[in-house]
């Protein structure tokens, strides 16, 4: 699993008897137990997708925030705007200054959120009869007092405004710009509490667990209290948390906002703002997990401990390039392939972290034969000062996975640990498969890396059967970050 592949050096040092440690690693590191994030230390992103194929990718502060962004799939999605109703925005009932601020911002979040297919949710204060009679003594007194003239949750208000907060009553609407953009396809919740999502039978919180979505981003009225009375009990249930802060707004004073802001970004989920959300690209990713055959993920076993790759590998002949299982024949394959490393969730195609190296294997399990694999592993190619691509590209469809000889690495830019060895599988032996495997070092170091050719093609110089490239990476202090593959036979068979 994921845990597998993370692997951390620490290293500390002494100064005025205080110890200060810092932590470096390549792989990504796995936040949760089902259904787990991914700190990416490449770009110091955190990818909340889980493995969608799709990302939406927000830029944050550095400085302010810990981190460069986050991702999320905006299919498992939702905007969720809270109590933008009359009764809270209207200036019949108050002078809430954030609030109408909030709303140009809100409208620029939800028209984005239709373009990506994210979900609109509108939940709202909207009491019953029996709501009254059920409700808790504190429920009732937050409101005994709101305007001063001792009006609570279900009295008459004057002019046909209908009782406070009561379901379908003007009072209760929302508030008429967002009228005006509500659709047939949005979704309508109604509470009874600060929270929306404070039992399991709530309607939200039904619809949330039925439809499997998980991303809840956050937009509305009040932000300390029936916003993050929400968020914070999605937090409790498991779902991740978004808070779009220009799109909330408070008339609490005190620094509430800003006390809000701080909780989620440091313990709840994540902040960011609608000019963030507007301008967030969408990438589309590769799983390797789930393109891959089933017979290849066992393969991967064989080969190297199971990983969840970081990168993405083009690898490219002058006439051909790897898509993951594709089929070369073997002339094809006698010159050395430019290789070239892309970070798909750095969408200005500049790496966080450009200096640092990587290195380059292929390795062949199937020698002399699958059926007789006395010589497996066959190491074919070992090469390192590989960097990043500082270029974009797509990887999806599957057809079009690689990129070009003009967009990757230029031939003899790589520094040869072994050389290339081109796939040359007998007459006879069946179809050979080829696994090209990215390492970068354990420690995430930028200094030039002294790496032990082995001393032997066969068996990786263990001198085991299907002794090979896991032994090699581990001597060498090194860990996977991505893979490609290829499969190669003699035309006579």
């Amino acid at each position: 699993m994921a845990s597998d592949s993370l692997l951390l050096t620490t290293t500390e040092d002494q100064y005025n008897d205080v110890t200060v440690g810092t932590i470096k690693c390549t792989a990504p590191i796995p936040f949760g137990g089902q259904g787990e994030w991914l700190f990416l230390p490449a770009t110091k992103k955190f990818d909340l997708s889980r493995g969608s194929e799709q990302k939406m990718v927000f830029d944050c502060d550095e400085d302010k925030r810990n981190h460069t962004g986050f991702m999320i799939d905006p299919g498992t999605s939702v905007l969720i705007v809270v109590d933008m109703q009359n009764y809270f925005i209207h200036p019949i009932y108050r002078d809430h200054a954030a609030g109408i601020a909030a709303i140009e911002p809100i409208l620029k979040v939800i028209e984005r959120s239709r373009s990506e297919g994210i979900q609109i949710a509108w939940l709202n204060w909207g009491i019953t009869e029996h709501d009254m009679k059920t409700m808790a003594p504190a429920v009732q007194r937050g409101f005994s007092n709101t305007l001063g003239w001792h009006v609570g949750l279900g009295a008459q208000l004057p002019e046909g405004q209908g009782r406070c907060l009561f379901k379908r009553t003007w009072n209760a609407d929302l508030y008429e710009p967002f009228q005006a953009v509500a659709q047939p396809g949005d979704l309508f919740f109604d509470k009874t509490r600060m929270s929306g999502l404070w039992s399991t039978e709530e309607p939200l919180h039904e619809y949330l667990r039925a439809s499997g979505k998980q991303t809840l981003l956050f937009a509305g009225v009040n932000t300390d209290q029936c916003l993050f009375g929400t968020m914070s009990d999605a937090y409790s249930y498991g779902w991740d948390c978004v808070l779009l802060d220009d799109c909330t707004g408070t008339m609490t004073g005190r620094g509430a906002q800003e006390l809000t802001e701080y909780q989620v970004s440091t313990n709840m989920g994540f902040v960011t703002s609608s000019r963030a959300f507007c301008e967030a690209q969408i990438v589309r990713t590769f799983n390797y997990y789930t393109h891959m055959e089933p017979r290849m993920c066992k393969l991967c076993d064989q080969i190297i401990n199971d990983f969840l790759p970081s990168l993405t590998l083009s690898v490219t002949w002058p006439k051909e390039h790897a898509k993951l299982g594709n089929t070369i024949k073997p002339k094809y394959l006698q010159k050395q392939p430019a290789i070239s490393l892309h970070d798909e969730t750095a969408h200005d195609g500049l790496a966080t972290t450009p200096d640092l190296r990587y290195i380059v294997t292929l390795t062949d399990p199937d020698a002399p034969s699958r059926d007789n694999p006395e010589w497996s592993e066959m190491c074919h190619w070992i090469a390192a000062n590989i960097s990043i691509s500082q270029k974009t590209f797509s990887i999806l469809p599957l057809p079009e996975f690689g990129l070009t000889g003009h967009d990757s690495a230029k031939y003899g830019s790589l520094d040869d640990v072994v050389e290339y060895k081109p796939p040359g599988p007998p007459p006879k032996t069946g179809k050979h498969r080829y696994v090209f495997l990215v390492f970068a070092p354990k420690n995430g170091t930028t200094e030039p890396l002294h790496l032990r050719a082995p001393k032997d093609r066969k068996h990786w110089g263990t001198g085991k059967e299907r002794g090979g490239v896991r032994d090699w990476a581990e001597e060498n202090q090194l860990v996977p970050v991505a893979a490609n593959f290829i499969y190669s036979k003699n035309k006579k068979q």
